[in-house]
């Protein structure tokens, strides 16, 4: 082990190798590998997606430093980056996929021209997120394999930005829905192929397709992504070749994220987000090291670090869904307690999970196994509602474990047992009720769209921030209600969400990974970084909510907003007919 830190003027250089990052036997490091940690000389980000320079090795790069003359200059350190490490996303090359039919089935189900063009444009530019891994990187996360072991598969990462080019299992779940709506199912297959790798090899998907982030998960989306690809294609061979990976996923939550809460005489078992490590997340190295400055006793910081991976295992990171609402707390992110509560949203997922693993046992002959996961799937649901569900507010909500009482807030994750069927019985007085509790808080009133919370916090997971995923999901649960009245405004929800989407595709040529709810169009705000632009799991919910609902929505209306700038670079002529001449023939429509 060896850990050194450098400050010369503006230049900190942190060193840490093996478990270098320790500061008590107790400290739980983010991975065994070398992490390069840098302030001021490079973001955070930027260093840690940034590579060794192979087949350098830790205890060389070690020396190297050593070697350096104190005190260390600014062009010095700069030089040691550039003599060591390539830049960020050098593992990458491009790819393009070449399964996009000339013309995906979901376009003859999208009536409005305008939004059948959008569509056929989010098809195309999968071939502009394709990334296939040049070689084995030693920052990469398959350099923690064995050598020669790799993803051999191309991926379709979550953006075409660097930052966040990587393999992310929660987001590639509607990048998945996308490319299975654009007819792309031989890049989808390639994609499940690595996950259930990396499975095989981890037991679990990590958070992301880094070393560092090897010993942190995210919402569970394996077993559905399959069960998608399956429905899209009945390749019910390929799906039974990875069951084992998926009950191996199933397993990781059940064994190392559950939770045991009695409510009478029943002991029910949910489950949390709950990461091992307990150090400054490398990725985001300072700013943990500052939320965590004011806590002086060092249990407390292993702790409050801890709850922060967990937030980020969570996905949404950051928020104060996961802040402290003791007496005299203030919605900071040094109250981050993440480990204390039953998400609705992830015990909802595992849920879901239960459901497809025995219907899957069940297609493929093994009834015993297909029995025993619908009876874990009923008990998840009977605990969802004994545990979960809010008999005073009508509605489910987090759970405070130490409290044992419910976390009285919106969430957007407080409906998701209505994306997953899990709603238990008497399904008809839920929805009411339901129903009832998004009408009272008018979250059903937002220009944008459906939104994260109602606080205002600064971080990205709050408002007035609306997330893709989060729209889709409640969008998808209202849709399948046999109220009325919920159907209708699911209806509302997604024409909301697809005309912020258009009008911002149209001004900008971008999706944006998240969008305010408060203005049609515009981007989010908040949280660590700036508002990406790229996105696949836009992407993926636009065309989802184009294949439910392209029949009826409609941006006609929205013309006006269209860019002459961008109506010129339109070059195929079936789909993409100028907008301009659209907005003629609207005007000529409508007068």
């Amino acid at each position: 082990m060896a850990s050194i830190s450098v400050l010369a003027g503006s230049v900190l250089l942190h060193l840490v190798l093996s478990v270098g990052i320790l500061r008590g036997e107790d400290t739980v490091p983010a991975c065994d590998r070398i992490a390069i940690l840098g302030h001021n000389l490079l973001n955070n980000t930027t260093f840690c997606t940034s590579k060794l320079l192979c087949p350098s090795i830790s205890e060389e790069v070690l020396s190297a430093f050593n070697n350096l003359s104190k005190p260390i200059s600014e062009a010095q350190g700069r030089k040691f980056v550039d003599d060591h490490f390539s830049g960020p996303g050098d593992e990458f090359q491009p790819w393009k996929p070449t399964d996009l039919p000339r013309m995906p089935a979901i376009m003859n189900h999208i009536k409005d021209p305008l939004l059948r063009g959008f569509a056929w444009d989010l098809c195309r530019t999968w071939k502009d997120l394709g990334r296939k891994i040049a070689i084995p990187w030693c920052i990469y996360l398959t350099h923690s394999l064995s050598p020669g072991e790799d993803l051999e598969k191309p991926i379709t990462v979550a953006k075409n930005v660097l930052m966040l080019s990587l393999v992310y299992g929660r987001d590639t779940y509607w990048v998945v829905k996308g490319l299975l709506l654009c007819e792309m199912t031989d890049t989808v297959k390639g994609m499940l192929e690595n996950f259930a790798f990396m499975i095989q090899r981890f037991g679990f998907i990590p958070n992301g397709g880094r070393v560092y982030y090897s010993r942190r998960s995210q919402p569970p989306f394996f077993i559905p992504m399959m069960y998608d690809y399956y429905m899209a294609t009945k390749n019910l061979t390929f799906v039974q070749s990875h069951l084992p990976a998926m009950e191996t996923e199933y397993a990781f939550w059940m064994t190392n994220r559950s939770v045991s809460v009695q409510r009478g005489d029943v002991t029910h078992i949910l489950n949390r987000y709950a990461s091992s490590v307990n150090s400054p997340r490398p990725e985001s190295y300072s700013e943990d090291l500052k939320t965590a400055s004011s806590t002086n006793n060092s249990s407390a910081r292993r702790q409050l670090y801890q709850n922060l991976v967990s937030a980020a295992e969570s996905g949404w990171d950051f928020s104060s869904r996961w802040f402290s609402r003791d007496p005299g707390t203030n919605l900071t992110l040094d109250t981050t307690r993440t480990t204390n509560i039953l998400p609705v949203d992830l015990n909802s997922v595992l849920c879901m999970n239960e459901h497809i693993l025995s219907e899957l046992f069940n297609l493929t002959g093994n009834q015993e196994k297909g029995k025993n996961y619908s009876k874990n799937w009923q008990r998840r649901q009977a605990a969802i509602f004994n545990v979960l569900w809010n008999p005073t507010k009508r509605v489910w909500q987090d759970l405070d474990i130490a409290a044992n009482s419910h976390r009285d807030y919106f969430y957007a994750s407080n409906i998701l047992p209505l994306f997953a069927s899990c709603t238990g019985k008497n399904e008809t007085q839920t929805e009411k009720s339901v129903l009832t509790y998004l009408q009272n808080l008018g979250v059903l009133q937002f220009a944008g769209g459906f939104p994260t919370s109602l606080e205002t916090t600064g971080q990205q997971w709050d408002l007035p921030n609306g997330w893709p995923p989060l729209q889709h999901m409640a969008i998808w649960g209202m849709s399948q209600s046999q109220n009325q009245q919920l159907k209708a405004e699911a209806f509302s929800l997604a024409n909301k969400s697809i005309v912020s989407n258009w009008i911002a595709w149209n001004r900008s040529r971008n999706m944006y990974e998240k969008y305010s709810t408060n203005i049609s169009g515009e981007g989010g705000s908040g949280g660590e970084y700036g508002v990406q632009e790229g996105f696949g799991w836009s992407n993926g919910v636009v065309l989802e909510l184009l294949s439910m609902y392209g029949d009826r929505l409609s941006v006609s209306p929205q013309c006006h907003h269209t860019s002459s700038a961008h109506a010129a670079s339109r070059t195929r002529l079936f789909y993409h007919i100028s907008p301009l001449v659209l907005c003629f023939v609207c005007l000529l429509f409508y007068l």
